[in-house]
């Protein structure tokens, strides 16, 4: 799952004051003035421009102009002013691009010694990269210097001294700019391996968030935007990367099951080569990964789940859950490896398990979708069962589930990882049995819908556990209640 910020966010873009405004015919026209006439008149009102009056007089060419003025005031001005003038603007937007008016920001940018210009310029960057035509030109023209100029600086990172205030000038420089490189970071393919490949920005996301977490601040704004980067670097990251790094990496243990990728995604008829997983010990971590070694590192692993516990900003919670949901999803060693961290050496589960119990739809399907990934892992799954089967049984609804999509996939994806946690596994069948969760099961699978199909995935392959069929006929149910034309079909499907 990859994650971004778009304009109907209202973390996606950043509104601003403006030093001075003008009226918009007032403001152009005063471009052709001199310095010390614009300079001397401004004007303190509202915040918001005629953006197509400016667009019809060529304001933004003019804008970008002054910003080659040798004059702070006015470069601070001029920015403000552009910054505005691309809020929700798609047409100013791609209007700065064709300028090139990136390049002009970007030098500006690293030239200002003025706090209150460098916020203005990342803040209009931010707003520009909502804008999806023109992240490929920031990734390629504003990613490197962004991180140069205000990641690395910001974070501290690679000084190993935390920043304290009087290092981070304003915190606001270093939001804006974690906002841009957020949406940057939902360009596809070839803008996640340039992110993962650009020297110094997962270090320094990644120290800062350390930082935040160290002083009790995991509601921290940046951090949020900096681990939905994270998130979005994650996806699909074994699959994106050089073989050699997961080869040499994890797959210096033989006893890794390999699982046959011709069946279906849903991890039902995945068949190992040996007949016995082999429970050994994952191979040794580097002390100190750098850049992307360190996505997939139980540091990270362990950030994930402090801010799990620790925040309550829901988008921070769902992109650590869905960093992990990422690096578990798959067959081959990185997730079954990152699997075993969660489980065994960071003892992630009762974090996990609390966000079953969230209000909040999305953090709550995201948990369950990363539960439903470690419980293909056949090593784990007793431990799972015993932490979160009955809290899996409690969330699901009493009948069929409403159709909004999210809660009907969560109850999919509930079902699903009792099925994986049950099917060859008499013992937490039985469990399934002893939480009631059976009637549950079968209102739902009523359905015709995904919850529906899975609850008769589910429900069939409970009764192919013969040893439970007088346990079931002394709850009173019936073999018609496990296998019946619908559980037939749903189960028979996943074979096609």
């Amino acid at each position: 799952m990859v994650y971004t910020v778009l304009g109907g966010n209202p973390y996606a873009l950043c509104t601003c004051s403006l030093h001075r405004t003008t009226s918009v015919p007032e403001y152009v026209y005063k471009l052709g003035m001199t310095e010390s006439d614009f300079v001397s008149r401004p004007s303190y009102g509202g915040t918001y421009y005629q953006s197509d009056r400016v667009y019809s007089l060529h304001g933004i060419p003019k804008l970008l102009h002054i910003l080659n003025v040798q004059n702070e005031d006015i470069q601070r001005a001029a920015c403000g002013a552009l910054r505005n003038l691309v809020y929700e603007d798609n047409d100013n937007k791609l209007e700065v691009s064709e300028q090139n008016g990136v390049p002009v920001l970007l030098r500006l940018l690293r030239q200002t010694r003025d706090v209150e210009t460098k916020k203005q310029i990342t803040g209009l960057l931010w707003n520009m990269s909502s804008n999806d035509q023109l992240k490929t030109l920031l990734m390629r023209d504003a990613l490197q210097q962004l991180t140069e100029t205000v990641l690395i600086p910001c974070s501290g990172w690679p000084d190993r001294d935390y920043p304290k205030s009087g290092v981070l000038s304003d915190p606001d420089i270093f939001y804006n700019a974690t906002g841009c490189l957020r949406n940057m970071s939902s360009a596809g393919p070839e803008g996640r391996k340039k992110m993962r490949e650009c020297d110094g920005l997962i270090d320094s996301l990644v120290y800062y968030i350390q930082g935040t977490i160290a002083d009790y601040h995991p509601d921290d704004k940046a951090t949020e935007n900096g681990v939905c980067i994270l998130h979005n670097l994650s996806y699909q990251l074994e699959s994106e990367l050089p073989s050699s790094y997961s080869q040499h990496t994890y797959m210096k243990r033989r006893n890794i099951p390999i699982y046959d990728k011709k069946f279906g995604c849903f991890g039902i008829h995945s068949r190992k080569v040996k007949e016995k997983q082999q429970d050994t010990p994952l191979p040794e971590e580097k002390s100190n990964p750098r850049g992307v070694e360190s996505l997939w590192h139980s540091t990270l692993i362990r950030i994930y789940l402090s801010l799990i516990a620790k925040s309550t900003r829901n988008y921070t919670q769902e992109a650590s859950l869905g960093a992990l949901q990422n690096l578990t999803a798959g067959t081959g060693p990185m997730p079954f490896a990152v699997s075993q961290t969660i489980v065994r050496k960071v003892n992630g589960l009762p974090s996990i398990r609390n966000m079953l119990h969230v209000t909040y739809p999305v953090v709550k399907k995201t948990a369950v979708s990363l539960l439903r990934n470690l419980s293909r892992n056949s090593s784990l799954q007793n431990e799972i069962a015993r932490e979160v089967l009955p809290d899996l049984v409690s969330i699901l609804p009493d009948f069929v589930p409403s159709p909004d999509e999210v809660v009907n996939d969560t109850a999919a994806s509930v079902c699903y990882t009792l099925y994986n946690l049950t099917r060859n596994n008499s013992q937490n069948a039985q469990l399934l049995l002893n939480t009631d969760g059976l009637p549950k099961i079968m209102n739902i699978s009523i359905s015709d819908s995904k919850a529906g199909k899975a609850a008769s995935v589910l429900l069939y392959s409970l009764w192919l556990h013969t040893d439970l069929h007088s346990a079931y006929k002394k709850a009173d149910f019936k073999k018609t209640d496990f296998i019946n034309n619908r559980t037939t079909k749903a189960y028979n499907s996943l074979k096609d």
